[in-house]
């Protein structure tokens, strides 16, 4: 006969009384715990949520009590994702707020969120984690704890394209890089914090990061792949020339796309558009960002890189011209040098 919320209140109170071993006590919460998840009847929920009252009501020892809320979590990992999201939330709708049962609590925020983010929700994974009681003093929330916790939130909202949560977990695990041993959670820190510059488009930094990260051997090309990118995206100036000039004398890019456009940046040649059929490949969403302006990052970059290159070999070059070598409109041409001209970053004028 299935069970009611009645009958699993009967059976609950010899259990609750027991007087013998606290370890054959757990055992017998548990084996009706086993059964309620087994059962899977139209009151499961309401039954679950009678069992996890009973262990925190302060009518058994905490010990069983902490024990059993274990086993409990063990077990909702183990079941199928649709029903452990409920009893997930019914679990932490009832455990208490307090030093007690804090561990158990983030155990199962931690849970909740990896169901959720296994299911395609980042967004939602990054908010479950963020509720965690980092601010409570416990033995699971040690400095490296809240540090990994910070960087998986931040990698979440990345993913979902919050790149400004994503920034402001990232700075809050930077404030305790310092205290960190473990290498792979500086790794992990050092990725992320360079992705989300880049999707800030601060390209310059993030390719000085990847470039950092390319001492890692298993990340070398990868990282450098990535460095490639941002610093072909850079806006032009003395950062930008310094970084093609790291790139270039790197032996190990000439394995990786795109190389050959570093050289010609390096060396302050002309860049046809037709030349950078490979480079596109490797372009991202982001890469392509359209300004207030009108104009691409990825356009942006190449004509200001042609317009320095053309200033290094003539005095004098049209619009027309300068739009035919990088294949962009001559209005944008026009429009990035003159930006350029009004920052400082190009001496000249432009003529009537």
């Amino acid at each position: 006969m299935a069970n009611t919320v009645e009958s699993i209140v009967r059976r609950l109170s010899p259990i609750n009384n027991f007087k013998g071993s606290p370890m054959v006590q757990i055992n017998l919460f548990v084996a009706l715990l086993d059964e309620i998840l087994d059962d899977r009847n139209k009151n499961l929920y309401d039954i679950f949520d009678v069992f996890v009252r009973n262990m925190v009501s302060g009518k058994v020892n905490v010990v069983v009590a902490r024990a059993t809320i274990d086993k409990l979590i063990s077990k909702l990992r183990r079941i199928s994702d649709v029903l452990a999201i409920d009893l997930c939330q019914i679990t932490l709708e009832r455990l208490p707020r307090n030093y007690l049962f804090d561990e158990h609590i983030a155990d199962v925020i931690q849970l909740n969120a990896s169901i959720v983010e296994r299911h395609g929700f980042a967004k939602e994974a990054a908010v479950t984690l963020a509720t965690l009681p980092f601010d409570k003093a416990s033995s699971y929330n040690t400095v490296l704890f809240r540090f990994d916790m910070y960087v998986k939130i931040a990698s979440l909202f990345l993913e979902a394209d919050d790149v400004g949560q994503a920034e402001v977990y990232i700075k809050r695990a930077g404030k305790l890089e310092s205290k960190i041993t473990v290498l792979q959670s500086t790794i992990s820190f050092r990725m992320y914090y360079a992705r989300i510059l880049e999707r800030k488009h601060k390209f310059a930094e993030a390719a000085e990061h990847y470039i950092d990260l390319s001492s890692i051997p298993h990340l070398s090309l990868p990282v450098l792949q990535r460095a490639i990118v941002c610093a072909i995206l850079s806006p032009v100036g003395q950062e930008r020339s310094m970084l093609l000039a790291q790139l270039h004398q790197d032996n190990s890019i000439k394995n990786l796309l795109a190389h050959d456009i570093i050289e010609k940046m390096h060396l302050q040649i002309v860049v046809k558009r037709s030349e950078l059929q490979e480079f596109e490949t490797l372009l991202q969403e982001h890469h392509k960002t359209i300004a207030t302006d009108g104009i691409s990052v990825f356009d942006r970059a190449i004509i200001e890189h042609n317009v320095m290159a053309c200033d290094k070999i003539c005095d004098i070059i049209s619009f027309e011209a300068l739009a035919a070598i990088s294949g962009t409109p001559i209005d944008v041409t026009e429009l990035v040098a003159s930006k350029m001209i009004a920052e400082g970053r190009l001496e000249g004028h432009i003529g009537e």
